[in-house]
């Protein structure tokens, strides 16, 4: 089985990340690809709700669980490894063509920047390491191909020629 293709998009709050992310996801099961998705985030998140089956299931101390009805399936597991978005991606999506990471900008992987109206400087200038392409409406003076937001097609491009080389 060969290795999925991941590509890492990052950028500041509001920038735009989730829309691209969502384009990308149409745009290569257009052509018939498995694609997954990471979301990265800091903050601490639930997706249980107190009272329901699966909640019960993990404050009595299940260290993993899946929620199913035989169509859809998801799984809830602590990160014991402290695995990263890229092990874990890579650990439960081997089957995918391509993975899109969103967030993860202390990651080692290659990332894709969206610049958008932020008053804070765009990460390629605070210091983000392996950022090699941008996607903003603004000009930028990166020294980096830059795309403009609604151009998928040239994105993905792009994400061939910068990313999974």
């Amino acid at each position: 089985m060969k290795k999925p293709k991941v590509v890492t998009i990052v950028g500041r709050s509001d920038s735009g990340k989730t829309t691209l992310v969502e384009k990308l996801i149409a745009a290569y099961r257009a052509r018939g690809l498995v694609v997954s998705a990471v979301k990265s985030m800091q903050h601490d998140f639930s997706i249980d709700q107190p009272g329901k089956d699966s909640f019960r299931y993990k404050e009595a101390g299940a260290d993993s669980l899946i929620i199913t009805n035989g169509k859809t399936y998801a799984l809830v597991s602590g990160n014991r490894d402290h695995a990263d978005p890229l092990k874990l991606a890579l650990r439960h999506f081997s089957g995918s063509d391509i993975i899109i990471i969103e967030g993860y900008k202390e990651g080692r992987t290659p990332k894709l920047e969206v610049v958008g109206d932020s008053n804070e400087p765009p990460l390629y200038r605070s210091g983000i390491e392996n950022i090699r392409m941008i996607v903003s409406d603004r000009k930028q003076m990166s020294g980096m191909p830059v795309f403009r937001r609604n151009d998928v097609e040239g994105i993905m491009n792009g994400i061939e020629r910068h990313i999974f080389d």
